[in-house]
């Protein structure tokens, strides 16, 4: 019954603008992140953010075509930038040490992921002319298996680029905050710095050094790089409206 609701309500909002539900999905996870923020402190951000470099990883499989990229686009970035968000708020209104551990968390959650996925995809499955009543096990075998089996390349370009480009996040944010400068300024500038690296990084990894196929690097930069790139930038400033904003999330007694 219920698996029929969600399906129907799917093909709906297929007929539904890919830009609405689009811009759904991202006030839906900046206020996930206050609510978090204010019913559970820093471990409501820390969970958010385990769950959001998990799901992120699960989104990019889905390619969308949005009427202002000239081409098709994987999804994940909205959920990606707002792990950004995290870090900052853990770095403006708790500490540097905190927006650090967020980093770790979550690398341990997508490497803890995707390691009991393996695990799950590699017991043999049931002979459905064996156990016909149970066909359809197979059947969800092999979706597993097509969205979970693991690809090198992209974890090992992911957890870099993701390591190397919060690191650099966290870094330029607490020293622009020693300086005194404004929050919008610092939580922007940090970003957007960051997310170029990390852009660059995961690209050239995933899909130039370590692919058997590389893209050519030029062209990888040019259509992958910096066209992902100004999304993000757009974000990123977007997402200073709820940096602000969680300064009235922040729960009762800090943790």
């Amino acid at each position: 019954m219920f698996q029929e609701l969600f399906l129907n309500l799917s093909n709906n909002l297929n007929n539904t603008s890919v830009v609405m539900i689009w811009l759904f999905q991202i006030i839906f996870c900046y206020f996930s992140i206050l609510f978090s923020l204010k019913f559970f402190g820093k471990t409501g951000i820390y969970v958010y953010v385990a769950i959001a470099i998990i799901l992120a990883n699960i989104q990019v499989l889905k390619v969308v075509d949005f009427p202002f990229f000239p081409e098709p686009m994987a999804l994940g970035t909205v959920l990606f930038i707002s792990i950004f968000l995290c870090t900052d708020i853990l770095n403006e209104y708790f500490d540097k040490k905190s927006a650090t551990k967020c980093i770790y968390l979550g690398i341990a959650a997508y490497l803890f992921s995707t390691v009991l996925m393996f695990l799950t995809i590699s017991m043999t499955p049931i002979n459905p002319d064996a156990y016909p009543a149970w066909s359809w096990s197979y059947d969800m075998h092999e979706s597993i298996k097509t969205i979970f089996l693991p690809q090198f390349p992209i974890i090992v370009g992911s957890i870099c680029a993701f390591f190397i480009s919060q690191k650099i996040d966290i870094f330029i944010f607490s020293y622009l905050k020693n300086k005194n400068t404004n929050l919008w300024f610092r939580n922007n500038a940090s970003t957007i710095v960051s997310q170029f690296i990390d852009n660059i990084i995961f690209s050239v990894l995933a899909f130039n050094i370590l692919t058997s196929n590389p893209v050519p690097l030029f062209d990888l930069i040019i259509s992958y790089g910096l066209g992902i790139y100004f999304l993000r930038i757009l974000l990123s400033l977007f997402d200073t409206i709820f940096i602000y904003l969680a300064k009235n999330f922040l729960p009762s007694k800090l943790d």
